[in-house]
């Protein structure tokens, strides 16, 4: 089995993200590679080198982050486990609810099979501003996020300049607030992407759309594990 590490000194630099809800659903994109369980994806419109974000078999960069929850750091780049990492905001009522659904199944799915404490799940939020602790706390219960696993964090840049520095410039995830931009009820146009890496720190599958399944993240997921 292998161990996570989390860092409990103050967070780094962050996650980073992308903007606009774009992509077909369930789109996989990226390149071979030497250092990943699973081949090549099917699909692959460009070269992972040519995306924004992390793709396959590329090494997912590194950040430490505030687990608000768990009230730690996480380091990313110390965790000796498979990952699957999201970016997500909890107001939003498009593409992260499916994001979110999406690495609930794949949790209750590792730990019924046995492989809880092979995988960390890492959703960073980019609205650290109204997705405080009391807030993820209720936002986990709503979409029946088993936080007593010790496998899922959430993690939330110090402020929104931060979010922009981890989210968007390190993961190439871009964000964009839209309507009422000057009071709490606005919203953003952002990229949905959902990752699975190895324990070894490199993409197997980016994910892109509103609604990466469950079945197939796991699918994917499990052959990792299993190798």
């Amino acid at each position: 089995m292998r161990r996570r590490t989390f860092l409990t000194t103050a967070a780094g630099s962050g996650l980073a993200a992308s903007a606009g809800c774009l992509g077909s659903v369930g789109t996989v994109l990226g390149d071979g590679s030497q250092h990943t369980v699973l081949g090549k994806p099917e699909t692959q419109p460009t070269r992972s080198a040519n995306l924004p974000y992390p793709a396959y078999g590329e090494k997912l960069p590194d950040a430490t982050l505030p687990a608000a929850i768990a009230d730690r750091n996480v380091s990313v780049g110390d965790l000796e486990t498979a990952v699957v990492m999201t970016f997500f905001y909890s107001h939003c009522n498009t593409v992260c609810p499916f994001l979110i659904s999406s690495m609930r199944k794949v949790q209750t799915n590792a730990i019924e099979a046995g492989y809880g404490d092979q995988v960390t799940f890492l959703p960073v939020t980019f609205d650290p501003a109204r997705d405080d602790a009391e807030r993820l706390r209720e936002y986990a219960e709503m979409m029946n996020v088993d936080l007593d696993a010790d496998d899922w964090y959430f993690l939330r840049p110090d402020d929104h300049e931060h979010a922009k520095e981890v989210v968007e410039e390190r993961y190439g995830v871009t964000f964009e607030k839209t309507g009422a931009t000057d009071s709490s009820m606005y919203m953003y146009n952002h990229l949905g992407l959902l990752l699975v890496v190895n324990a070894e720190g490199y993409v197997e599958r980016a994910y892109t759309g509103d609604d990466p399944k469950g079945t197939r993240v796991w699918s994917a997921l499990e052959t990792v594990l299993q190798a």
